[in-house]
């Protein structure tokens, strides 16, 4: 199944297109009170990921809180720079709005159980039908 996957503030400035990186700097350079926000961005999205995938106690968490499901790394990914880039006044293509509305969809979904975002303990917490060994119907001789 999946397993979990880094996601800080390096990791996020190494992912963002080239112009949006260098929006950024200026942004921080014009906003010295700026200079940490990312930061409690990522924070904030990590967080918001691993509570919903604690939701259900038989997932594996993962005890480094940098960490985020491999299934959702993009989505969170997605969500942290959507959500600098409205502060910095980015505007948008309306390709964008989907990432997010896709990421939110995907936390949603783990919160309910509809897909499985990381490993479980003892692959436990799903049912588990197995076919009888002794067939139900007998040929009459």
């Amino acid at each position: 199944m999946s397993g979990w996957k880094e996601l800080k503030v390096e990791t996020v400035l190494n992912a963002l297109p080239t112009d949006m990186g260098n929006l950024y700097r200026s942004w921080v350079d014009a906003n010295p009170s700026k200079t940490e926000r990312l930061g409690e961005i990522v924070a904030e999205t990590v967080n918001m990921f691993r509570e919903a995938v604690a939701v259900y106690p038989w997932y594996v968490m993962d005890p480094d809180i940098t960490m985020v499901p491999v299934s959702g790394f993009r989505h969170a990914l997605d969500m942290v720079i959507f959500n600098l880039g409205m502060e910095m006044g980015v505007q948008f293509a309306p390709e964008v709005y989907s990432l997010v509305t896709q990421a939110n969809v995907w936390l949603r979904m783990v919160q309910t159980g509809k897909i499985r975002a990381v490993d479980t303990i003892s692959d436990g917490g799903r049912p588990r039908y197995s076919q009888k060994s002794e067939s139900r119907c007998q040929e009459s001789e």
